[in-house]
Parts: structure tokens; C-alpha cells; sequence
């Protein structure tokens, strides 16, 4: 059998150092040296300013270094390592949701969730969940045996044309999202206010900060860690 062997990281290579000083500038927007090397010392062994320094002049950098900026930054390890292929994987287009499933005469519809009210709609599509329960759902299948499962409106205009105006979203509170998915994010920014819920889409998450994106205008809010509730998955079209 034979077995093909991974390239070795080059110890110059001005290229590679380029592609790290832009993960940290246009994809993280890092200022510093040193601030990259605080996040990715929070991720993994201890970084100094000065090795993000020399990685980015195209120096000697481990593998286990460039794994865990490809971790905290979403992007190709070849394609940071070696400059093959595109940064980010292309996002599948998923096929439209059936509505039901036919088989013979039987129409299988997926389990009923609650379906919550929205106030307080704000400039960036927030809105607190009040709790109110407007109506039992039928929720697409994935959904079946998950209790905590709930459907939501979405308020304003802020992700459209992904999401428009009162459309309902599907959210499966136990499954982990990763960058790139769409998720409900309840935000306490007040010590005694509401907990205001976003309906966007996840940049990064760790325990200290998180990132959103919206659409409408294009933008990217960020929350320090501490004010995060909670951040749920939002079933994507056709799951």
C-alpha cells in the first residue's frame, strides 16, 4: 500500500508568514502581535509576542502551532501551512425542507415544540424571549426526542435574505454549534436587565468572548464572554 507522505513545514517561508499575519489581522482582527499570542496561549501552550513576531516573518513554526491558529481562526490547515486550496471550505447548499414525508398513506410529520413570542425588538434583530408561548409547532424530524427543542420568530430585518421578518427558526438547544452555523444567543449585557436574544451567525466562540455576524447592514457584534446566557444551534434547511 502505499502511503503518501504530508509535505514538512518549510523553516523559511515568507508566504506562510503572510497568510499568519492575515488570519490575525483580517480574519481574527487582532492589532497586535501580542494579542495573538494571548489567544493562542489560552487554546494551547504558552506563546510569546515574539514568536508570532518570527512566524510571521516567515520563520520556523510548529505544527501544533499552526493547528491551533487554524482551531481559533476556522481556516484550512494546507492552506495555512502550504497555501493549498481556499481558506474556508465552501458552505453546502442544502437542499429545500419537505414539509412531510409520505409513505403509502401515512403522513409522518416530525415531534411539536413550543413556539415562543418575541418583544423588544432592538437595532441589531435583538429581542427578548419572553416566554410567551404562542402555539405548539410541528418541528422538522431531527427534532424527535429532544425535549428541550423550541421554535422562535425572528424580529427586524437584520439577517435577511437568509432570515426574513417573522419567519420561524428551529433550535436544537443540544447540539454544540460550530463557526459558520446560525445560532440563538441570549446576552445578559445589564447585571439586572433582560437576557436579549440574537438570531446570527457564529464567528467564534470561547470563554472569552463571543463573535456574530449579521447580514443587514454587514457587521460582526461581539460580547465578552462573561455576558453569554446561552448560544443554541439553528437547524439549517433541510435537517
Amino acid at each position: 500500500m502505499h502511503i503518501r507522505e504530508m509535505t514538512p513545514v518549510r523553516k523559511i517561508d515568507e508566504e506562510r508568514g503572510a497568510r499568519i499575519k492575515q488570519v490575525r489581522t483580517d480574519m481574527l482582527k487582532l492589532r497586535s502581535q501580542e494579542q495573538l499570542a494571548e489567544l493562542l496561549s489560552k487554546e494551547g501552550k504558552p506563546v510569546t509576542r515574539g514568536a508570532v513576531g518570527n512566524w510571521e516573518l516567515g520563520k520556523e513554526v510548529g505544527l501544533d502551532s499552526l493547528t491551533t491558529i487554524c482551531r481559533v481562526s476556522g481556516v484550512s490547515l494546507e492552506w495555512l501551512a502550504y497555501g493549498r486550496g481556499e481558506p474556508f471550505a465552501p458552505e453546502p447548499v442544502a437542499p429545500e425542507p419537505a414539509n412531510a414525508k409520505i409513505t403509502g398513506e401515512m403522513i409522518q410529520k416530525g415531534p411539536k415544540i413550543p413556539l415562543y413570542g418575541a418583544a423588544v425588538g432592538g437595532d441589531y434583530g435583538e429581542f427578548e424571549l419572553n416566554g410567551h408561548r404562542l402555539d405548539d409547532i410541528f418541528a422538522p424530524p431531527s427534532l424527535s426526542g429532544i425535549p428541550e427543542a423550541y421554535g422562535v420568530q425572528v424580529s427586524g430585518d437584520s439577517m435577511y435574505p437568509r432570515y426574513e421578518d417573522g419567519e420561524t427558526v428551529y433550535v436544537n438547544p443540544r447540539r454544540r454549534p460550530v463557526k459558520g452555523d446560525y445560532v440563538v444567543a441570549e446576552i445578559q449585557t445589564e447585571e439586572h436587565g433582560p437576557k436579549l436574544a440574537y438570531i446570527k451567525k457564529l464567528i467564534r466562540h470561547t470563554q472569552s468572548e463571543l463573535i456574530l455576524e449579521q447580514f443587514n447592514p454587514a457587521k460582526q457584534i461581539r460580547f465578552d464572554g462573561r455576558q453569554v446566557h446561552t448560544v443554541h444551534y439553528v437547524l439549517k434547511s433541510g435537517e
